[in-house]
């Protein structure tokens, strides 16, 4: 009887022999024929990113072999990546990296066309760069091209690091439209030409046009937004009473023709706290017969037909506590578009987002007023003391409302921090508030009392004795401290050094469930969860490990507000480089990690790396959540999505039920990402990955499409929060909904 041997790397067969080659040994030990020799000849690209090598003899889990890791470079290619590499991210949007020489000046990216020099931009985000023998953090770069570029015709440029050493995937092949590629098809052949329009909508969503954020004056002119006719009567408090603040707002307010409106200064030390007399008095006063009340610092400069905008969306959702609109913060010389997702209850508590520009009922105020309400943040969270659970209560209208002047960080920061401990106070919340650390918006951190529910820590696994082991004893301060139940779920390993440690892991008192067959990480969480003994259920990959002994009790308080149905945290790289800062729906019809641009420390956009905040995923490398939450969706989708994408899946069911999804960026935690499993891109693996995106497009395309988490003003580039959206997607008030009426799987 002759033998099949599969090949696995990182569990996926990738090639099978027939183990029938002549062996001397074996015929000279009397083994039969000693005709059970077997080889394996692979191309370069299946090893090129390492991975783990495993021989299974075919149709059972018997390895003849212990495991061979193969290091990334493996083969005859090599990871040279010479100065760099850049791609066109759509439209006139290129980005990349750089490999600068030791010793060379600050590092620099150049573009030509025809000879002539176009472009340059400094190197100035980060990259992760995988070599050969390990990863280093090198300078990343984004830029646009110059408008006059996108007319349509292809364009052929070259790219060169400052010393005109090209770039990898240089020269470039492009083509840029004055706008998204359906207006052009369109005003060609109208709205209805079928076929031709579906392939540019497509076009579109793959490879989006963008506007470079470092032009928000352009970028207003091109794209105004258009208020409605008018509106009705509207009370507008201006936060402060220096005589030329008061002027500049109250002449943009003479320019919103259509608002008939009244307004009062109301004196402050720094254009954000007031008295709630003084509000109070006027909302009685002067605004008694007005419906609404439009609240901003003095010397805030109200777009054209923002104002009218605000107040007549508000008229229109009679149920809506507060309507907020999108802000351009900093001086004419330095101004920074600052665009919001829908309504995000975290966010709100821990940098105040919304409170700079926003509408809400005047019933609504004089009640804040009432109970004393003194700043903006304050009169901004009042109405969610008895709504915070409602999707709502609160409304974004996406378009930039108003140009708010510089903040004054540390009284800003030290207001929202007293608003938001009362809100919570209010709300029965147990919680400790202090002052966080912003660079253009005030922060704060809110720490909730956690809950003493028991968690189950799940960690898939299989083989990687090493990863697993530092994982292990990363989190072993935590676990000790909350005595959680701790789950290792073994996909077939073969490593002594494995079977040892798992030794190691019952002596201390946790389990190890055994699942064989092929790689699917949605499995072997399934499996964990219905073995799981704990309230909540905290999935952890192999390959991550977590400073510190407090980082537990960072994500259970997160968990303790009743709205939230998962929480994650910020991963890094080992080089530094942002591995993980939430998920973004929409880039390349797809889904994008946030801000691995970014290095460790950095506020990222809009300060969203400073505070917690609630984006529509997180990865499912570091995920709590409640037991029961998880199996009343359904669990992780073992079918459709093994391996890619379950998080994703997982996390919009859960968000299409009313919950909320937090990333919190208050966990120290580094994680190797898919060292344990290998590259997606490799030959092998992209026809699962395919299936696996045809089936997220497939059952979320409309959320793809509407990240509520994500405004329609940014572009949906690959590199989320870089660009404006070139035309925006729209501009109409939204609630935080995922899939409403969608049909939800009931249990495991």
């Amino acid at each position: 009887m002759r033998l099949v041997v599969e090949l696995r790397i990182d569990g996926v067969g990738i090639a099978w022999t027939l183990a029938d080659g002549f062996v001397d040994s074996l015929s000279e030990a009397g083994i039969g024929d000693g005709r059970y020799g077997f080889s394996f000849l692979l191309t370069p690209e299946t090893v090129f990113n390492g991975g783990l090598a495993q021989l299974v003899v075919a149709n059972t889990e018997v390895t003849p072999a212990a495991p061979l890791t193969l290091a990334p470079g493996t083969g005859n290619r090599m990871l040279d990546e010479g100065a760099g590499r850049v791609r066109w991210v759509g439209g006139r949007q290129l980005s990349g990296w750089l490999v600068a020489k030791p010793g060379a000046p600050v590092a620099e990216v150049r573009v030509t066309l025809d000879g002539r020099l176009i472009a340059r931009a400094p190197a100035d985000r980060w990259h992760h760069l995988q070599e050969t023998g390990g990863a280093r953090s090198v300078p990343g770069f984004d830029l646009h091209l110059p408008a006059a570029i996108a007319d349509g015709t292809v364009k052929r440029v070259l790219v060169t690091d400052g010393t005109g050493r090209p770039l990898r995937g240089s020269p470039l092949t492009i083509v840029a439209f004055p706008d998204a590629l359906t207006a052009a098809v369109e005003s060609l052949c109208g709205p209805e030409v079928g076929l031709t329009r579906a392939r540019a909508d497509l076009f579109d969503k793959l490879v989006p046009n963008s506007w470079p954020l470092t032009d928000p004056v352009g970028w207003l002119k091109r794209y105004p937004s258009a208020g409605p006719p008018d509106a009705s009567h509207t009370a507008v408090a201006l936060i402060g009473d220096g005589a030329a603040d008061v002027e500049q707002t109250l002449a943009s307010l003479e320019a919103q023709l259509g608002l008939p409106w009244v307004a009062a200064a109301l004196p402050s030390p720094d254009r954000l706290s007031f008295r709630a007399d003084d509000l109070g008095a006027f909302l009685h006063g002067d605004a008694r017969d007005c419906a609404a009340l439009l609240a901003v610092p003095a010397g805030a400069t109200f777009l054209p037909g923002a104002a009218l905008r605000l107040a007549a969306a508000l008229a229109e959702a009679p149920n809506a506590a507060l309507i907020y609109g999108d802000i351009s913060l900093g001086d004419a010389q330095a101004q920074t578009l600052l665009a919001f997702p829908s309504f995000d209850y975290e966010r709100w508590l821990e940098q105040g987002y919304g409170a700079l520009a926003f509408g809400m009922s005047i019933a609504d105020a004089r009640f804040a007023a009432q109970k004393g309400a003194d700043s903006l943040y304050r009169l901004a969270n009042a109405p969610l003391d008895s709504a915070a659970g409602r999707r709502d209560a609160v409304l974004h209208l996406p378009g930039i409302t108003v140009q708010v002047p510089p903040l004054d960080l540390a009284a800003a920061g030290a207001h929202l921090a007293a608003a938001t401990r009362q809100h919570l106070a209010a709300r029965a919340v147990p919680a400790a508030v202090t002052p966080g650390q912003g660079s253009i918006l005030p922060a704060a951190r809110v720490s909730r009392t956690p809950g003493q529910e028991r968690v189950s820590i799940i960690i898939p696994t299989r083989d990687r004795a090493d990863l697993l082991e530092r994982c292990l004893a990363s989190i072993q301060p935590a676990r000790e401290r909350h005595g959680c139940e701790l789950i290792v779920v073994d996909n077939g390993s073969s490593d002594p050094a494995t079977h040892t440690l798992f030794a190691a892991v019952k002596a201390n008192g946790g389990r190890i469930l055994a699942e064989h067959g092929p790689f699917n990480y949605a499995r072997l969480c399934n499996r964990a969860v219905e073995a799981a003994r704990g309230d909540l259920v905290l999935f952890l990959n192999n390959d991550v490990e977590i400073c510190g002994d407090r980082w537990l009790s960072e994500l259970l308080g997160r968990l303790a507000e009743p709205t939230t149905e998962a929480v994650g945290a910020v991963l890094r790289w080992p080089s530094g480089v942002i591995q993980h800062g939430g998920v973004i729906l929409g880039p390349g019809f797809s889904a994008s990690h946030a801000f691995d641009d970014r290095f460790h420390g950095d506020p990222g956009y809009a300060d969203l790396l400073r505070v917690a905040w609630q984006p529509s995923v997180v990865t499912g490398a570091c995920l709590l959540m409640r037991r029961s939450s998880y199996r009343a969706v359904g669990g992780m989708d073992a079918v459709h999505f093994p391996i890619n994408f379950n998080d994703v899946d997982l996390c919009l069911k859960l968000g299409a039920r009313g919950g909320n999804i937090v990333i919190t960026p208050h966990v120290e935690a580094v994680h190797l990402g898919s060292a344990s499993r290998g590259s997606d891109h490799r030959p092998d693996q992209r026809a699962r990955y395919g299936r696996e995106l045809a089936a997220l497009r497939a059952r979320w395309g409309d959320v793809l499409e509407a990240d509520p988490a994500y405004s329609p003003l940014l572009a949906l580039s690959d590199n989320p929060y870089t660009a404006l959206a070139c035309p925006p997607r729209g501009q109409a008030s939204r609630a935080r909904q995922i899939g409403p009426g969608r049909h939800i799987p009931v249990g495991l």
